[in-house]
């Protein structure tokens, strides 16, 4: 629970004060991005950091660092991201009922093509390995899943029970121009039988072949956070199904 360490450096310094990049990018983001990985027993090695998505002065982009083979065993394929955790404005008055969460993890990822090419696979096609299919919403379902298997038995009864549930649908998008992606938000949205919300990321990718080669192999997603996932399930999807409803006519008589 300590504060993201923004700073100039790509590499967030060690810090006891502030946290260096999102655990959960590190762990499943990114390694979720890159698929499978050819050879054998080889890992995507990700290094997430902290920074504004539309700090200028300098760019701060992900990054592969090294190379694996086809052939490799035991490759660890190091990447580097960046994060920015985004918070609904409102909890600012800090009363308690508006979620503490981050509304979303604004990651920028490479993508899975990059990732395949610098593992091996020189035949990755952008087409199918980044523009079919819903990346993001792949690295949020399992943002969603991580929360329910940690939660308690009784939330996960009550869950069961009484939540409204988060699913996700298609990513949205793509929005290949940086403003466009940072300022369209992770989508919340009830459905009209009120009985789930289904969240949706605004995405950004382009191919490793891009012509703008500093902006060449990237998959941005709005990352769902577990925490906000796990503070969902316990606590905002039970009002509407488990919390208190009182007419006017209870409150006139009390």
């Amino acid at each position: 629970m300590k504060p993201p360490c923004y700073n100039t450096l790509l590499i967030n310094p060690e810090s006891p004060s502030c946290l260096h990049g999102a655990p959960w990018n590190v762990q499943y983001s990114q390694p979720i991005m890159g698929g499978q990985l050819p050879g054998k027993n080889n890992k995507v090695v990700d290094n997430d950091n902290f920074h504004r998505v539309y700090a200028i002065m300098p760019v701060h982009l992900p990054e592969v660092d090294n190379t694996c083979t086809a052939t490799s065993s035991g490759c660890n394929l190091k990447t580097i991201t960046v994060t920015e955790n985004h918070y609904e404005l409102i909890d600012h008055m800090d009363t308690g009922y508006y979620a503490i969460g981050a509304w979303e993890m604004k990651s920028k990822l490479s993508s899975r093509q990059k990732i395949q090419q610098s593992a091996g696979n020189q035949n990755a096609d952008f087409h199918e390995l980044d523009e079919v299919g819903n990346r993001c919403a792949e690295i949020n379902d399992a943002s969603i899943q991580w929360a329910y298997d940690h939660l308690r038995p009784a939330a996960k009864a009550n869950y069961d029970k009484f939540g409204v549930k988060l699913v996700t649908g298609d990513d949205l998008g793509p929005f290949n121009e940086g403003p466009l992606w940072i300022w369209h938000f992770l989508q919340y949205n009830e459905s009209a039988d009120g009985t789930k919300v289904v969240v949706q990321s605004p995405m950004m990718r382009t191919p490793t072949n891009y012509f703008v080669k500093s902006a060449a192999g990237f998959h941005y997603c709005k990352v769902l956070s577990p925490f906000k996932v796990m503070e969902w399930m316990m606590t905002d999807a039970l009002f509407k199904n488990n919390g208190i409803h009182k007419s006017a006519n209870d409150l006139f008589l009390q």
